[in-house]
């Protein structure tokens, strides 16, 4: 195995060299798609980072674990209590992710958006981790994206399998693989957002359709 591939294996531990990019380069904003809200149903929002610079700049899709903080990017939601109400507490979450692959990454030319939840909402069970889930009560609710992460590691999430192929080795594959995303993920600013802040009203659970009958 050549060097730059076995250096390419030690990358967990190595700095990423990344341009840091002024936050006003860039611009999140978020808003809710439905007007009602109800107890224990995810609220989604229409999420959008604009790139508001004079060249194009390449960016990462939140990716599974993102939310939790388990990897990078950073993407997830906060949720403020206006009125006192009781939170539920955090559930248990799977510490393994998906890996990241050249499909992840978005380059934007200047003024041109993108909503960087679009890929793990497509997955159904992860929507309710993605979106705010609250009991009844009212909130400001605001949405934080960062690319800060200084290392690979966390970049790389942790759930690849990597069978042999072709007569390489997995350790050659994925050697070859981390080599890959580095230089990619060189070219990703780094740079935390903070969307514009969103009052919301939940109601309490939404009538059944039994309890609506009587009505």
């Amino acid at each position: 195995m050549g060097g730059g591939l076995l250096a390419a294996l030690g990358g967990e531990a190595q700095r990423l060299e990344r341009p840091r990019v002024p936050a006003r380069q860039l611009a999140c904003t978020i808003e809710p798609i439905a007007r009602e809200h109800y107890q224990g149903e995810p609220i989604i929002f229409r999420v959008r980072i604009q790139n508001k610079a004079d060249s194009a700049l390449t960016l990462v899709y939140a990716l599974e674990g993102s939310d939790a903080l388990f990897r990078a990017p950073a993407a997830y939601f906060v949720a403020r209590q206006l009125r006192p109400a009781q939170l539920p507490a955090a559930g248990i979450r799977c510490g393994t992710v998906a890996g990241l692959d050249s499909t992840d990454f978005v380059t934007l030319s200047p003024q041109a958006s993108f909503n960087p939840l679009l890929k793990v909402a497509q997955v159904n069970f992860l929507i309710p981790q993605i979106y705010p889930t609250l009991p009844a009560g009212d909130y400001e609710i605001t949405f934080h994206y960062a690319t800060l992460e200084p290392e690979q590691g966390p970049w790389m999430g942790n759930g690849t399998y990597w069978p042999e192929q072709g007569g390489q080795s997995p350790e050659t594959l994925r050697a070859r693989h981390w080599a890959a995303m580095r230089r990619q993920l060189r070219r990703v600013p780094r740079v935390s957002l903070q969307s514009n802040p969103v009052r919301v009203h939940v109601e309490p659970a939404r009538p059944s359709a039994a309890q609506l009958g009587h009505e």
